[in-house]
């Protein structure tokens, strides 16, 4: 960087930036060192925002729905600098980078001098000496950038394993502060031991993988949902003289596919009957505790096998799945047959333990007539306690402290049912071999995502942040939204932004999935493409009327409304001025025909934009986007084009807020 050319205010500017680096290090006490190392700041003062378009091909769900939700497909350094709008707006930064694997991490030389280069780079191999120098260049203003998107209080999650942990905990002890770490999450990615670390040999195995958890002020950050509702709580009643508050719940859980142990049949102990998971669910928790459970009803239970086709294959060898029956009970030629001594021994122990009161936390209806169900405790989601294995949507509700905490595979998932997720959702032949388990991040998002808030993901992948938030979004009717950005490409010049990641969004959302329909939830997405142009005044003002509604449409964000900001757009060709409403029922006008078109916001034109917004019914509160306003009306808020439209995506000359220097000279 020239500094000699710079402007005197943004000298003074860099400076200051400088001495708060400087203090945030002796503050923490270490400053990472490396080859080719540059102030964050200052590589992220080069990149420019960039020109972008909506690709309404890819696009999801009518208008309002596609307002919700956002995919970027392009280089996310240059698209967090492009959404302007979210600055200091986002809720969670959940994310999983690429590792520095030999296999995942790629490098552009050419970020060294310009970090606008849009390519991807190279992969950086094993055998390169500054790999860990080239991944921490490449990570550090990524870093940055994530945190001057996060609101105050915001939070960033992101996922690393073994190899960079420890330059990743430094770089965001640095960056964020040691005193805003949150926590560390230590998760069972796996279950067979594989001898992978320690060696040329082999040594331990790593079958676990870390969530670094950093707050932007760690005493504004809030670690838990909202407190509740006096409505909430009354749901809570006991049904069985039990001094403490409960309700019914579902025994089951999601993911049978990849759980497929906890997939079995339950005979219950009131009238013999087998109760299985319903299509496509699984028990909630561990068998041991269902078993203590069942036998809580006064009468032991044996595991065996019910010959009921539940088997599947597992590195080769077929495993049954054993039921939990009363004990004695007999499987003979493929039926099961429990005597009648037994079932009457069985019913009657259970009816006087109903009629005890208090009865165990699995149960099977008021009278015992019903399949098992689950009693809920309201004092556990009041004091943030999670009992269960699967956590009900009350569950995630509550309040939870984090130090360094371990997660094993039931509260988090694993990297294969991750995988089989994938596969389920787009189909097989995907090539991903590493994919984050939904639960995971589903649990991530509710620890520290309100439920209108906004989760970013910068390094999107196959998308399982937006498939976890519109799970989350269905099951405990929030209203959460997902900004994902994504550039990766396959070895054929596939793009993954479209040809994977866009395409699991619209399955999970349709229901269309690969492994069949599904019942479609909530949604929607804006598909955009960051082209490679720099925004400017010349490029705003050389766009056709499509790719300026495009701009706007995408740049569009008013404080004041927070998660409310977005704009809906209208169908094409429908009114000459009018484009798209907001959620105020205010109606925004283009007078913009083609860039060499007259732009004037006259007495005429104002009349047109009345008359049009009267027809569709809305407001009288016009936003009006032109060259030039020698006429302003009542309601009317004006927006001068190019300066305004280039404000609302950050870029601001006068300032020199992203160092264009054409323009400071001009």
């Amino acid at each position: 960087m020239d500094y000699e050319q710079l402007p005197r205010a943004a000298l003074i500017k860099l400076l200051q930036e400088h001495d708060a680096a400087l203090a945030d290090a002796g503050k923490n006490g270490i400053i990472m060192s490396y080859t080719g190392r540059a102030a964050p700041w200052q590589i992220i003062r080069q990149v420019k925002p960039k020109l972008s378009r909506i690709v309404k091909k890819f696009s999801v769900g009518d208008e309002e729905a596609q307002s919700e939700n956002e995919i970027w497909e392009g280089e996310n350094l240059s698209a967090m600098v492009t959404l302007y709008k979210l600055r200091g707006q986002v809720d969670l930064v959940l994310t999983d980078p690429p590792y520095n694997t030999g296999e995942d991490f790629r490098y552009n030389d050419k970020w060294d001098k310009d970090p606008n280069d849009p390519d991807l780079g190279e992969l950086v191999p094993k055998d390169d000496g500054s790999r860990h120098s080239k991944w921490l260049k490449f990570m550090t203003p990524r870093i940055w950038m994530i945190r001057e998107m996060l609101k105050p209080g915001g939070v960033c999650a992101i996922c690393i394993d073994h190899r960079e942990l420890y330059r990743l905990g430094m770089l965001m002890d640095e960056i964020f502060g040691e005193n805003n770490r949150i926590g560390i999450i230590n998760w069972q990615k796996s279950y067979s031991p594989k001898s992978d670390t320690g060696g040329l040999k082999g040594g331990l195995s790593s079958a676990t993988e870390y969530v670094l958890v950093y707050a932007k002020n760690v005493d504004r950050a809030k670690t838990g949902m909202t407190g509740r509702t006096e409505e909430m709580n009354s749901r809570y009643r006991s049904a069985d003289s039990d001094p403490d508050d409960w309700k019914s719940g579902d025994a089951s859980g999601p993911n049978a596919a990849t759980h497929r142990r906890m997939v079995y049949g339950i005979q219950s102990p009131f009238n013999g009957e087998i109760y299985y998971p319903p299509e496509g669910r699984c028990w909630a928790n561990e068998k041991g505790s269902m078993k203590q459970w069942l036998e809580a009803w006064g009468h032991e239970y044996q595991e065996k096998w019910l010959n009921d086709a539940n088997e599947f294959l597992e590195k080769g060898k077929l495993i049954h799945v054993k039921g939990l029956v009363l004990k004695g009970t007999q499987v003979k030629s493929g039926k099961l047959i429990t005597s009648r001594a037994i079932l009457k021994a069985a019913r009657t122990a259970a009816l006087n333990r109903m009629a005890e009161g208090t009865w165990p936390p699995l149960y099977f209806g008021q009278k015992g007539e019903t399949g098992p169900q689950l009693k809920r405790y309201l004092k556990h989601v009041k004091k943030g306690k999670v009992p269960m294995t699967y956590w009900a949507h009350e569950d995630y509700e509550t309040p939870l402290e984090l130090d360094s905490q371990s997660w094993d595979h039931e509260e988090s998932g694993h990297s294969q049912a991750g995988v089989n997720e994938l596969s389920l959702v787009v189909g097989k032949g995907h090539n991903f071999k590493t994919v984050k388990p939904l639960r995971l991040f589903k649990k991530i998002v509710q620890i520290w995502c309100r439920p209108d808030g906004v989760v970013l993901d910068p390094f999107a992948g196959s998308g399982t942040t937006g498939h976890a938030i519109l799970e989350l979004n269905e099951e405990t009717d929030a209203d959460r939204r997902f900004i994902l950005i994504e550039q990766g490409n396959t070895e054929k010049g596939d793009r993954y932004a479209r040809s994977l990641t866009a395409d699991r969004i619209k399955r999970v959302i349709t229901g269309e999935w690969a492994s069949g329909k599904r019942v479609p939830v909530h949604g929607g997405f804006r598909f955009i493409e960051l082209r490679r142009e720099q925004v400017d005044a010349a490029a705003v003002n050389a766009l056709a009327r499509e790719e300026m509604i495009d701009l706007l449409l995408t740049s569009y964000w008013n404080k004041a409304e927070k998660a409310k900001s977005y704009l809906c757009r209208l169908p094409v060709g429908a009114h000459r001025h009018l484009f798209a409403v907001n959620p105020a029922n205010e109606g925004f006008f283009l007078i913009w025909d083609a860039p060499d078109a007259e732009s004037v916001l006259n007495r005429e034109a104002f009349k047109r934009i009345v008359t049009e917004a009267q027809d569709a019914k809305l407001a009288s509160r016009y936003h009006v986007y032109a060259a030039i306003a020698p006429y302003t009306g009542p309601g009317i808020e004006f927006y001068q084009i190019p300066d305004r439209v280039l404000e609302h995506i950050g870029f601001n000359p006068r300032s020199d807020a992203y160092n264009n220097q054409e323009a400071v000279n001009a």
